[in-house]
């Protein structure tokens, strides 16, 4: 959609760091709110997390979720006048020394995150920091439906300092980078293809295998990440120890393995997302039926 592409540059030439960038985040805020996008998703989505909770604290949780999506959109197009402001927009990240010791030796990884806070800052945030560090950062990405949208934030991560990887992607070639000493990151709390029914969240959900199986055929560390806004263009973040996977010396079938991976990795993510879940996208069909 041109349109939507050209409104888009629009408010990226507008908006910044200043009076300008509240105004727009203004303007976004005021337009999810209006529009109320996936309003029965997300309420259903709290219900079912959080079933002890009432009425209001759910419209309250759902008018936090569209502000964190107006504030990740307006932080977003001002970042395309300058990439490298992400260097300075996420100021305390925790556990680098994790990220350090595994470029020192040359080994690989796969870096676990989720849409929490404002997670294209976050990749550009990393991309820059392996960049920094004589490194590069793979990220794995989903095309959206809409051709010129997707081009124009495939283009947005790339000039960010990613390395994007198109989900079909020979596996066996992103398994071969890892066990060389790539780093490569995927936004892994959605469902997809090649589903599988394991618990997120406390309740069954088709959750993607593709990473279970990266990881497992590599042999390289998990290493989740996750950052959350503080304020405006204000944010932290955490690399988390490598996740305790079972190995292939333990005496279970492949699929079980595959599906103890994927276990571990929800939980990792569930950690990162209830610490400050008015930050994740509740607008996803997390829980959708097959």
């Amino acid at each position: 959609m041109k349109a939507a592409v050209t409104a888009i540059k629009f408010f990226q030439a507008f908006a910044d760091t200043g009076f300008r960038g509240k105004l727009t985040a203004k303007f976004f805020s005021g337009l999810l709110k209006l529009i109320h996008p996936r309003k029965k998703i997300i309420e259903e989505n709290l219900k079912l997390v959080y079933p002890d909770s009432s009425e209001k604290w759910r419209e309250e949780m759902r008018s936090k979720v569209y502000e964190n999506l107006a504030w990740t959109l307006t932080e977003t197009l001002v970042l395309q006048h300058d990439n490298s402001q992400a260097q300075k927009w996420i100021k305390n990240v925790k556990g680098v020394d994790i990220i350090n010791e595994l470029i020192a030796e040359k080994k690989g990884a796969l870096i676990l995150t989720g849409h929490i806070g404002n997670w294209e800052l976050a990749g550009n945030w990393v991309a820059q920091y392996a960049i920094n560090h004589g490194h590069e950062l793979h990220v794995i990405y989903q095309e959206m439906h809409d051709t010129d949208i997707s081009n124009y934030v495939l283009k947005t991560r790339e000039c960010g300092g990613m390395r994007m990887l198109d989900k079909n992607f020979s596996l066996m070639k992103i398994v071969h980078m890892l066990k060389n000493g790539a780093h490569v990151a995927l936004l892994n709390d959605v469902s997809g293809m090649k589903e599988m029914i394991v618990p997120f969240m406390g309740h069954d959900a088709t959750n993607m295998t593709g990473a279970a199986v990266m990881a497992m055929l590599s042999g390289v560390p998990v290493i989740p990440f996750g950052s959350y806004r503080i304020s405006p263009f204000e944010h932290e973040g955490e690399f988390f120890e490598p996740l305790n996977l079972p190995s292939k010396d333990e005496n279970i079938n492949r699929e079980e393995r595959v599906r103890l991976i994927v276990l571990e990795m929800n939980k990792a993510l569930e950690k990162i997302i209830r610490a400050r879940p008015e930050q994740w996208f509740w607008l996803h069909n997390r829980w959708k039926k097959r």
